[in-house]
């Protein structure tokens, strides 16, 4: 089989971003994120790669051929084809950064996040509803309903529930992105930021930061949540009527 390779494909680990500015300024470069994958292409197959494109800690490497299969870079046989991909040059990327009311003082706003429509459904693993729901429901719902649960309750007798499968109560539901809480129905705009933002606003991974589909959001920390049980939520709620 005949390969017309057009150019060399890279997957690195999304949480490695922050490596491709090393390449930023090299022409024809762009990257895309799929899941936890950090996809680069545009790496020209003719002539020896840049020693800094050398140095990336890619996970595998591939030939692009004119058809978008990957082949590996051992191989005359094709093991994928490429996904489309929303694709950005390294500097559009690298600059999405947070508002500057997120920000250490240091670092200027050049791209403020925002939130959009989600194109495909979500699974959802939170549910923002009001305290008196939640007791409701726990006083009759069985065990086994609250065992997989835990939940925060704030001074505005509100609580977020986490876990799966949420309870069947009214209440705002969200989808959970590296410890990031988007309104279900939304997204990053751009998608496949969620690794950026959270290592901006949320490096060491301890709390939940949760948005609303304006961008605004607020941290939870992790030790706020307990497990859910009857006996929880009961003294949750003699507590949030006794403060």
């Amino acid at each position: 089989m005949t390969r017309n390779i057009k150019e060399i494909v890279m997957q690195l680990p999304a949480d490695k971003y922050a490596t491709l500015g090393a390449v930023r300024c090299l022409p024809g470069l762009l990257a895309a994120v799929d899941d936890d994958v950090l996809w680069l292409r545009g790496i020209p197959f003719t002539g020896k790669p840049d020693p800094e494109i050398r140095r990336l800690p890619a996970t595998h490497t591939f030939l692009l051929d004119e058809t978008n299969l990957l082949f590996p870079t051992d191989s005359l046989t094709p093991v994928a084809t490429l996904k489309s991909l929303h694709w950005k040059s390294l500097p559009e990327l690298l600059q999405i950064v947070l508002p500057v009311s997120a920000m250490p003082a240091e670092i200027t706003a050049k791209y403020q996040v925002q939130l959009a429509p989600a194109e495909k459904q979500q699974t959802t693993h939170a549910l923002l509803t009001t305290l008196t729901a939640w007791c409701n429901y726990a006083e009759t719902a069985p065990l086994i309903r609250l065992q997989p649960l835990t939940f925060a309750a704030s001074d505005k007798n509100e609580v977020l529930i986490m876990g799966q499968p949420l309870p069947p109560i009214p209440g705002k539901e969200y989808v959970l992105q590296h410890k990031l809480l988007l309104p279900a129905g939304y997204e990053f705009n751009p998608a496949g930021i969620a690794f950026l933002v959270a290592a901006k606003l949320n490096p060491q991974q301890e709390d939940y930061l949760i948005f609303d589909a304006t961008g605004t959001w607020e941290c939870i920390p992790a030790t706020a949540f307990v497990k859910a049980g009857r006996s929880a939520i009961r003294l949750t709620k003699r507590e949030r009527e006794n403060g």
